[in-house]
């Protein structure tokens, strides 16, 4: 049974989560020994639209690291079921799990990309930076990893951002903004 098998199979007697206005995707651990990252990034990014009225689910937020994987996919998959848009955050190293079809980032990105939800991947810690991305590069680059991910990407709407911190901020707001919600509407 494949990961997103797995976590939608059997829903019986799990009460459904609170609905947030979006999800944050990121990947906990990464092979070069910077394991919070991913961890400081999704926080940063979590407080930052907290800030603009907009509530975002983080994992990190709603269970524990010795959560076991039925617990973390169902925690996860709950939580998606109720949010309106999805953020995926992308550093370097990210994508080398893709190739094992039971990783759990990998059926995030899945689920996300086989949904109706708007998607919006930032990458960050990008060596060179380039400006106006677009969704063809992303397509290109997880060809490396996942020809499925790759497929899933190519036939719908992404929208790509560099993150950094020059404009963390503005391209935080941005998302706000474009997904209908107006910072200076919220309370």
């Amino acid at each position: 049974m494949t990961v997103l098998q797995n976590a939608t199979h059997d829903q019986h007697g799990l009460r459904k989560s609170k609905s947030y206005d979006c999800i944050i995707f990121y990947r906990w651990y990464t092979r070069d020994g910077k394991k919070d990252r991913g961890l400081v990034m999704a926080r940063s990014v979590a407080e930052t639209l907290q800030a603009q009225g907009i509530t975002a689910w983080l994992d990190q937020q709603q269970m524990n690291r010795d959560a076991t994987r039925e617990q973390v996919l169902t925690g996860i998959h709950n939580a998606f079921q109720g949010v309106q848009y999805v953020i995926i955050l992308a550093a370097p190293g990210d994508w080398d799990r893709f190739s094992n079809e039971d990783d759990i980032h990998r059926w995030e990105w899945e689920i996300s990309l086989k949904s109706g939800k708007p998607v919006w991947v930032l990458q960050y810690e990008k060596i060179h930076p380039r400006s106006g991305l677009l969704q063809i590069s992303i397509v290109h680059e997880l060809l490396l990893f996942s020809n499925l991910l790759a497929d899933l990407a190519f036939k719908r709407r992404i929208e790509v951002r560099n993150l950094t911190s020059d404009n963390f901020h503005t391209t935080l707001k941005e998302i706000v903004e474009l997904e209908g919600f107006s910072t200076s509407t919220q309370a």
